[in-house]
């Protein structure tokens, strides 16, 4: 990372989890402030486990010497102090006389070495100044940045404008980096829907003109040829629909100058204000990765119009050209050449693999290759699968997650086992629910931490699929059942046809290799600390093929599962 820093180049790193990958990027990003190497620093993640990481990393650092200053940005809606006003004086306190209160908070804000949510929220609370506002007017102060994706790379990042204003230079560390292609995927597409449009018309009648204009091109829309009933796809945007959003935009502008609180007040207007904003910022950047998608369903106001972005690369590179230096790591990178790719570094980027403090025989990892676990095959399959679980939960002593590639499926082999053996034996069973919160999270952590003797039956690629750390005694083991590919349908199928024509690999870049990352980061839960051990059982005929099982992490010890031979 240093020599990344000094040179001002981009590294893609991949290095085993649990070894103190957020320390090892820091650590040489800080020392390159002090040696006058470049000016800024930005640790940007993707979820608030790697929030949470770097800000216990930096005060560890603090103890040890370090007297930088880090500064962690939370979205506007999470800090805000008076929720459902608007950001203007006349509605919220916080607004009210800000840059007359601001100076007081600067002066008390920047005597702290770590601005943490909390000691922003507290300073707010002091001074009754808006907290996202004051954390923005810190930056020049700052050292060190935490913040998440969406201030980067989104089309509104607040940090990417402060990057290119700015004379100074600044490294990026991008935590995690595997879930930025995904994130920016959603971060640069957009959505009209019909419905949304109606409801906004009948809630703001001094806009109708403009609504009613909107909606009469979407009608237009409708009553065109579609490749079939239900949906269109497209790669030219649709004449005419861009003014008339413009001008809604414009029109509405003009009407919040008469009413601050306009938005604020009238809930429907603002939705779909803020859908046609999107809309037009993705329409900006409009290309041949992008592909316009018309939508209905059997009711009346059911249309949808959606700027889809099928390969965020191209955008991306654009926003890691302003860095100085970038810094993208995680335990999943593979095949790097990929993920490079996908990322928009640019082709001269350094990508290395840091190899394992950890033995072979830390981990020791089973194929159970004789249970189809695709998705014609499911059902057929189900009571083999259910056998081998309960005999893993027999055999494996200790906590264990069992992960799966949906809720149905999940609760089809739960059922099946029942079924098989009335119980699961000798186990405290917890299922993740597809309307988990935040409290059900902690729930499970907390019996983990506490019990030797849980079965927990997850999502694959979810919450409890990455960036938990379980070490020692709260996980010996975990079972993955299938491959981890996402699912096929109309978007995929797209995604595979658009890698296919620009890199000849369709089924690689869409199934393949975002399904073995997510089976990689499964594996890399169980070893967190260089005395954890553990086992981890795969279920799927396709481990036996070369080209998945060249994706696994390369560190560990793989055998058939012995009742295989």
């Amino acid at each position: 990372t240093y020599k990344c820093v000094d040179q001002g180049g981009q590294l893609l790193l991949e290095a085993p989890t649990g070894i103190g990958k957020t320390a090892a990027v820091l650590y040489p990003a800080l020392k390159a402030l002090a040696t006058a190497k470049h000016d800024k620093v930005v640790f940007a993640t993707a979820k608030t486990v790697g929030r949470h990481a770097a800000e216990d990393t930096l005060a560890r650092f603090g103890k040890a010497g370090f007297r930088g200053r880090a500064l962690t940005l939370t979205a506007r809606d999470k800090i805000c102090l008076a929720p459902g006003r608007a950001c203007h004086g006349d509605d919220c306190p916080y607004a009210r006389g800000y840059y007359d209160k601001v100076p007081d908070a600067l002066r008390a804000a920047i005597t702290a070495p770590a601005l943490r949510r909390e000691d922003i929220e507290a300073l707010a609370r002091q001074f009754e100044v808006c907290p996202y506002q004051l954390a923005l007017d810190l930056l020049p102060w700052v050292d060190v940045v935490i913040a998440d994706l969406h201030y980067l790379y989104s089309l509104t990042a607040t940090l990417a404008s402060a990057i290119e204003a700015d004379s100074k230079r600044w490294t990026v560390l991008l935590d995690e980096a595997h879930n930025l292609p995904g994130r920016a995927r959603g971060m640069y597409s957009a959505r009209l829907a019909k419905v949304a449009l109606m409801a906004a018309r009948s809630a703001a009648p001094a806009l109708s003109k403009n609504l009613d204009r909107i909606n009469r091109l979407l009608l237009a829309l409708q009553r065109e040829t579609w490749q079939t009933a239900e949906f269109d796809s497209r790669s030219d945007l649709p004449e005419g629909l861009l003014p008339a959003l413009q001008e809604l935009t414009a029109a509405t502008s003009e009407q919040m100058v008469l009413e601050p609180a306009l938005l604020q007040q009238t809930p429907a207007l603002k939705d779909f204000f803020f859908d046609v904003l999107q809309f037009l910022r993705v329409a900006e950047q409009w290309g041949d990765d992008f592909r316009l998608e018309l939508s209905r369903g059997v009711g009346r106001q059911s249309l949808c119009v959606t700027l889809n972005c099928l390969d965020p690369a191209r955008l991306l590179s654009d926003r890691q050209r302003r860095c100085h230096s970038l810094t993208a790591f995680s335990a999943t990178l593979s095949p790097l050449p990929w993920t490079r790719s996908s990322l928009g570094l640019e082709e001269q980027a350094v990508c290395s693999r840091a190899s394992s403090p950890f033995r072979r025989e830390q981990l020791q990892v089973f194929l159970a290759t004789d249970i189809d676990t695709r998705f014609r095959q499911r059902e057929a399959s189900l009571p083999a699968l259910a056998q081998l679980l309960h005999c893993w939960l027999q055999r494996e002593q200790g906590n264990c997650i069992v992960y799966f590639p949906s809720y149905r499926y999940l609760q089809d082999c739960l059922q099946a086992m029942g079924a098989a053996a009335g119980v699961i034996p000798a186990r405290t069973l917890w299922q993740q629910r597809q309307d988990l919160d935040e409290s059900a999270r902690q729930q499970l952590l907390e019996l983990l931490a506490e019990r030797r003797d849980v079965a927990a039956f997850c999502i694959l690629g979810g919450v409890f699929g990455e960036g938990i750390d379980l070490p020692g005694e709260q996980l010996a083991s975990v079972v993955v059942v299938g491959v981890g590919m996402p699912q096929v349908n109309r978007d995929t199928r797209q995604l595979q046809a658009w890698h296919a024509q620009r890199h000849g690999a369709g089924f690689e870049h869409t199934f393949l290799y975002p399904g073995m990352q997510k089976v990689d980061q499964a594996l890399g839960r169980v070893v967190r600390r260089m005395d954890d051990a553990g086992r981890a059982l795969l279920i799927d005929p396709r481990y036996r093929e070369a080209q998945y099982r060249e994706l696994l992490p390369a560190w560990w010890a793989y055998h058939l599962w012995p009742d295989q031979g």
